[in-house]
């Protein structure tokens, strides 16, 4: 914020604290306020206002809410060669991955690129799995606290922990990363693997495109401008996803639909805790397709 922002957003601060209120409830108050007075020069930005909102959410939040869940977890069996663990490592752009024996319900700790690399630099690449698993993993409930969770990752240096269920069985994973991206947002490096988003246009006023499809490229596959449902100041929002949350003005719940006041009604196939995933965009000017989109509501 700008030094004039910074005094005014401090006013507001020491106006609520005089009556009493917990940080909490201050923070909520002035957020509520922010959205009340879009006009208010002094107002929160939309990405400060995203940071705010997902701190505050945290606090309730779950392990069971943000993990990946056992079906998508990448690990590796501890008597397999040194040599597949990194082909599956470069395959998948993980640096960490869990070691397990019979199944992912035995997992014996986790294995990292360095100590990879250390193996094959030494001539070792038969060397089995096993030999690596020098990093611990953190064995938690489903419903412990996300906040206590960081906490206890940061202090004992941990980067993985597994979510067990009543019987002991693995049923997901939350790295470190995971929980600061709750905070921030996604988090990529240039070794993250992203398929190229899908664009499909069903008819000529609906289109199903993965919240990470660039504005640009749906207006030059399918010659839809959707940058014209944006105000002015908004030129920086190249996704669709980014063109539903500054429209929402939040991060909305599945199946929900965002309506712009400009002509256009967006319906949201799919999301998670942190991103939207997959929407349905149809045009307002055409009746029938209105019947698709409460149709796919169902």
């Amino acid at each position: 914020m700008t030094e004039t922002n910074s005094s005014g957003f401090w006013n507001c601060i020491c106006h609520y604290f005089g009556k009493k209120e917990t940080v909490r409830e201050t923070i909520e108050d002035l957020l509520e306020e922010a959205e009340s007075n879009t006009e208010e020069p002094n107002n929160f930005s939309q990405q400060e206002k995203l940071l705010l909102n997902n701190v505050l959410y945290l606090k309730d939040k779950r392990c069971n809410q943000v993990m990946t869940p056992r079906a998508e977890i990448i690990g590796f069996q501890k008597d397999g060669t040194v040599e597949d663990l990194c082909k599956l490592m470069i395959e998948k752009g993980h640096s960490r991955i869990p070691i397990y024996d019979e199944s992912l319900d035995d997992i014996v700790g986790t294995a990292h690129i360095t100590d990879v690399a250390k193996y094959l630099i030494k001539g070792n690449k038969k060397a089995k799995a096993e030999m690596l698993v020098s990093h611990k993993v953190k064995f938690v409930s489903p419903s412990m606290h996300v906040l206590d969770l960081l906490s206890y990752m940061q202090k004992n240096k941990i980067h993985i922990a597994l979510v067990v269920d009543e019987y002991g069985g693995v049923d997901g994973l939350i790295t470190i990363e995971d929980l600061l991206e709750e905070i921030v947002g996604d988090i990529e490096d240039e070794y993250d693997i992203e398929k190229e988003p899908e664009i499909t246009k069903q008819s000529q006023n609906v289109l199903i495109a993965d919240a990470n499809a660039e504005l640009d490229e749906i207006e030059e596959k399918c010659g839809w401008n959707l940058r014209q449902y944006l105000d002015e100041d908004d030129d920086e929002i190249d996704t669709v996803g980014g063109l539903v949350i500054t429209i929402a003005e939040r991060l909305p719940h599945r199946g929900e639909v965002i309506e712009s006041p400009k002509g256009v009604r967006f319906r949201i196939l799919d999301v998670d805790s942190r991103r939207i995933k997959r929407v349905m965009i149809v045009k307002k000017d055409d009746t029938t397709n209105q019947k698709n989109l409460a149709d796919n509501n169902q």
